[in-house]
Formats: structure tokens, sequence, C-alpha cells
């Protein structure tokens, strides 16, 4: 078998026969094999629901008010965000987006569990549109496949993988197209350098801002302003694999059964994105006022702890988690304005 580029052997590591996702594991659960913001408690839901209601707003309170949540996996954000919207709940129809069958059918029951199914569905990929609404997408771009390309003493070269017996890499001359954007991004980079070429998440980012007629579109993701600011480190620091709450370095390292991920490099990204951090994001939407009460109570009864001040201690740590500047609250928020 002929060696794949690195981007083709991702797709199937992660969503072929025997990958990552489609062969049961458990991703973005607490106790899996990573945990997400959503899946932390329902505060970030709450935040993104309080976003839905002011852009409802903001839209001339549409209806239908459609929501697509692109890489919706099990369906967590979905069920805490229908259980907090207000003002715009009633036009609200909220589109679940997952490639992986199992998830989506599990994302399904979850809200038919909780009396929500007439408010949710269900889809293997974005709707084309024209839409009035919001799209969202969670920690989605990181682990779409992207091209991994090295600069070499004549130019770019691409990491393809050979799977004869063991995975190994073989480094072939970059397509001039790919060359050309390798060099764009990450330009006069010394030798050996390796940068990613994200080219999977423009066009999902383009599709989805193209299904909206007027609307937003808002991604949180860990990743960094410019690639050339990946080009400045190590693969191993932006290249990562997640199993069981373990972070390894080695994509080839027995596919199908880590996650394989990359920091988001938004200078690949369609322009126009407002950026900030997710705890400055969290910030703006309220999550401060959401947890002053249970701020207050802790300080109350932290002495002796009753059940409900351990519960209130328990939300200020899941506050604290999502605006960790040296983790979640370092991911970036990416917002899109369309009409």
């Amino acid at each position: 078998m002929p060696p794949v580029r690195f981007d083709e052997f991702m797709d199937e590591a992660l969503y072929g026969a025997s990958g990552f996702y489609v062969g049961g594991a458990r991703p973005a659960a607490r106790g899996g094999d990573f945990a997400t913001s959503p899946e932390l408690g329902t505060l970030f839901a709450r935040c993104v629901a309080g976003y839905l209601d002011r852009t409802w707003d903001e839209l001339g309170q549409p209806d239908p008010f459609v929501v697509v949540e692109g890489g919706a996996g099990r369906g967590t954000l979905c069920r805490d965000v229908l259980a907090h919207v207000e003002t715009c709940s009633h036009a609200l129809q909220y589109v679940m987006v997952e490639r992986v069958d199992w998830q989506r059918d599990e994302a399904l029951a979850r809200i038919a569990d909780v009396g929500m199914s007439e408010c949710a569905v269900a889809a293997p990929d974005l709707p084309a549109g024209p839409l009035v609404g919001v799209v969202l997408a969670n920690e989605l771009l990181d682990n779409l496949p992207f091209r991994l390309l090295e600069h070499s003493e004549t130019d770019w070269q691409e990491v393809h993988v050979e799977r004869a017996g063991r995975e190994r890499e073989v480094l072939r001359d970059a397509p001039a197209d790919a060359a050309a954007m390798a060099e764009a991004v990450a330009p006069g980079v010394a030798l050996s350098t390796r940068v990613p070429l994200q080219l999977k998440a423009a066009v999902w980012v383009r599709r989805a801002l193209r299904s909206l007629e007027r609307g937003r579109l808002l991604t949180f993701d860990y990743g960094v302003r410019r690639t050339a600011e990946l080009a400045q480190r190590p693969q191993s620091e932006w290249l990562r694999t997640y199993w069981s709450q373990q972070r390894g370095h080695d994509p080839l390292g027995a596919p199908g059964t880590a996650d394989i991920t990359c920091d988001v490099a938004f200078d690949q990204l369609p322009p126009g994105a407002t950026l900030s951090t997710q705890a400055e994001w969290l910030a703006a939407a309220g999550i401060g006022s959401m947890t002053a009460d249970a701020r207050a109570l802790w300080q109350r009864k932290r002495s002796k702890p009753t059940a409900e001040a351990l519960a209130a201690r328990a939300l200020l740590d899941e506050a604290a988690a999502l605006t960790d500047p040296d983790g979640m609250g370092a991911f970036w928020a990416a917002e899109w304005r369309v009409g």
C-alpha cells in the first residue's frame, strides 16, 4: 500500500472503521479520554444560552431561530443550552451535527430523556442553509484532519505515512500550492521546521458562514493567532494525542486508540473573526454574576461547610477550570458576523 498524506491517515485513524471515534471511545466526557467545557457542568452552556438569547434579539427575534452545533458529540451542550435559554426558547430549532453514527444516536436519546425532542434534530453534516441563527463549535476545528509540512534545504516537503506493518513517516516533495501556502503562513523558518496546513478547518468555517443568511458563527478552541507561532515551537507541543486522560505526542502510535488534535492557527481560517480568550468571553457572558451567590455562600460557610456550601464550591471550581489562564481559559473564542 503506497504512503498516504498525514491528513488522510488522521481521518482514517479517527473516523475509519476502526477509528478512535467510531470504535466506541469515550471522548469529551468526565472519566473518558478527555473532557471539554460543556462536560465540566452547566456553566458553559448557561453562558452560551445567554449569548443565544442576546443574539436572537440582535437579529430581530427571527422565528425560526436556528442553532447549528458542529461536532455535537453525545449532545451534552445541546441538552444544557435547551434547559437554560429563555427569550428565544419558543423560536429555537437546534441541529446537532455529528459525523459518528453512535454518538448521534446517543445524543438524540439524551435529548429525548429530558423531553426536548421537539426542539432538536441530529444530522451527519452541516445544513446547506440559508438560515438565520447561530452556528456553534466547541473544540471541533482542532480535530479536523490537517496536512503536515516540513521545511527542507530545497523547499517544503509533505509528511506521508507508510502503513506496511508499522506506521512510519515518509517525506515527499510538497505540491506547489501546499508549499506556497506553507511559505505564506510561515515565511523564512529554519530547516526542519514543521507547520500544519488546516485546510479542512478553513473549509468547514467557509461552509458554516455560507449557510448563514444572517447570524453568527462562534467557535471555541485552543490555538494561536498566527501559524508562525507554531513554527517557533517543536511539533510535540502543538500536535498531540489524548487517551484515557493522558496526553501523548506520537500520532502514529497505535492509530485508532487515541485522539489526534492540533492547535488551531486562526490566520489560516477565513478573515473577519473577533478573537477573545475563553476567559474573556465567559466574563462578558456573565459567568461572574452566575457564580456570585455561590461565592458568597462559600465564604459564609467554608469553615463548617454544609451540603449546599459544598455544591457552591463545586460551582466555583467549575468556573475556575473554565477560565483558567493556563488551561481552558486560554482557549480562543472566535466570532464571525454575517449580515
